[in-house]
């Protein structure tokens, strides 16, 4: 009962201090507004400075940082940017007081990153001695050792992928272990194809609906375009780790991986079917199949938590897969069911 009433602290304490900062910066923006016509308008000047550079890092800290055990080095970039957004709320005459504290944050911000490269480095060189993992399990056991949060680790994780995949993975061979029979799921479904499809469709539509955009404005036009840019670069290193990261079966079990939309670790008691039409567990029944129906679906004795895209999990009773040679797919699973 304990553990439960921490659990919803936790996560009220966030939108918690999301309320108090919007009460600090509305007031802010109010008394700011008429500073010109106040008594005594440097010393509420300085007082709102203080409200706005010290009391939101601090309720940041007390209600976030501590609750859920963040490393105390988080609040550096929430003073920074303090900091920052008093400057543009401060009218420039009434910033004599903030002048003093932005001195504070030249070597918070040397200190940040001198801290971040060191836990870079020191991440990389824990994750090179593992160069047998997974790159994307590598990539999350390198930015869990720098950030310390599970999510965050695999939102990082998920985005150092995007461009290792995209760019640097060309020449790579497909992830096996030792002892593991490898069963890929790209070929048959004409994932590579769908994919290129959809490039083509991307591309021309992404170019007229830019023009249409910079009709009204420019800066949208091209933060549309960037968006397009990133889903090509998703798709295509989604593609290529679907192809280097096949499905690995074991003696214990079946790691199930399907490029970046899903991972899932099954033990071998766990297995109960192989079939072919998709079991009746409703949103339970879960294809990773690219835009096709599978033509296989591996059935467990118990419900299972998948690990999607950005540390997101999904509960599943049943998996659809497509792959490439259904004999083998059959032949190796029969084993373990």
């Amino acid at each position: 009962m304990i553990a439960i009433q921490a659990a919803v602290a936790r996560h009220r304490a966030f939108p918690l201090f999301l309320g108090i900062a919007i009460g600090v910066y509305t007031t802010g923006l109010a008394v700011a507004g008429r500073l010109a016509s106040m008594d005594r308008a440097s010393v509420i000047a300085t007082c709102l400075t203080m409200d706005l550079v010290v009391v939101v890092p601090l309720a940041f800290h007390w209600l976030v940082v501590r609750r859920r055990r963040l490393p105390a080095v988080t609040l550096a970039p929430v003073f920074v940017l303090s900091v920052v957004a008093a400057s543009h709320v401060l009218p420039a005459d009434h910033q004599q007081s903030l002048r003093v504290l932005e001195t504070l944050a030249i070597p918070v911000e040397l200190a940040l990153i001198s801290w971040i490269g060191w836990r870079a480095a020191t991440a990389l060189r824990k994750a090179g001695r593992e160069a047998a993992a997974d790159p994307l399990e590598r990539f999350r056991q390198a930015a869990l050792h720098l950030t310390g949060n599970d999510r965050i680790a695999a939102v990082f994780a998920l985005e150092i992928g995007v461009f290792h995949y995209a760019f640097a993975a060309w020449r790579a061979k497909p992830h096996v272990t030792r002892g593991s029979a490898a069963l890929t799921h790209h070929r048959r479904s004409g994932h590579g194809w769908t994919v290129l499809a959809l490039l083509f469709l991307m591309v021309v539509e992404g170019v007229a609906v830019h023009l249409l955009l910079r009709e009204w404005h420019t800066s949208v036009a091209w933060l549309f375009t960037a968006g397009t840019a990133y889903c090509v670069l998703w798709l295509i290193a989604d593609y290529r780790a679907t192809v280097l990261r096949p499905i690995l079966v074991g003696d214990d079990g079946v790691l199930i991986r399907a490029g970046f939309r899903g991972i899932l670790r099954v033990p071998r008691a766990c297995i109960a079917e192989v079939g072919r039409t998709k079991p009746a567990f409703g949103k339970e029944s879960h294809s990773l199949a690219f835009l096709r129906t599978p033509s296989r679906w591996l059935t467990f004795s118990e419900p299972m938590l998948a690990l999607g895209p950005y540390g997101f999990r999904r509960r599943v009773r049943a998996i659809g897969i497509e792959p490439d040679n259904v004999e083998e797919f059959d032949r190796v699973l029969a084993t373990l069911a």
